[in-house]
C-alpha cells in the first residue's frame, strides 16, 4: 500500500464515483480533506466503520483499507476495539 498516493481534487463533501481513482483512495482523499478542514478534531475519533459504511455506501473492507493508508501516512491512529483517532499534524 506504500505505493498508493492519495489523489487530489476531492473535497470534504465529495461523493465517491466510478472513475480513474479506486474508491478507497477517493475515500482517503475525502477523509483527509475533512481532517484538514477540522471536521474531525485532533485526538478525537473519526466516524465508526459502520457510520462510514452507511454514509459512503462502501464495504467495510474498503474502509479498513482506507484507514490503514491514513494510518500509514500519519493522519490517524487505529486503536483496535476503540476506533480510529486523528493525529496531530507534523
Amino acid at each position: 500500500m506504500g505505493e498508493a498516493s492519495i489523489p487530489s481534487g476531492y473535497g470534504p463533501e465529495s461523493e465517491l464515483v466510478s472513475g480513474p481513482d479506486p474508491v478507497w483512495l477517493q475515500l482517503a482523499a475525502v477523509l483527509v480533506a475533512r481532517i484538514e478542514r477540522g471536521d474531525y478534531r485532533v485526538l478525537s475519533p473519526i466516524p465508526s466503520l459502520t457510520q462510514l459504511e452507511q454514509e459512503f455506501g462502501v464495504a467495510r473492507g474498503t474502509i479498513r483499507k482506507t484507514t490503514a493508508l491514513l494510518a500509514e501516512r500519519g493522519y490517524v491512529r487505529i486503536v483496535n476495539g476503540k476506533g480510529v483517532y486523528v493525529l496531530p499534524s507534523e
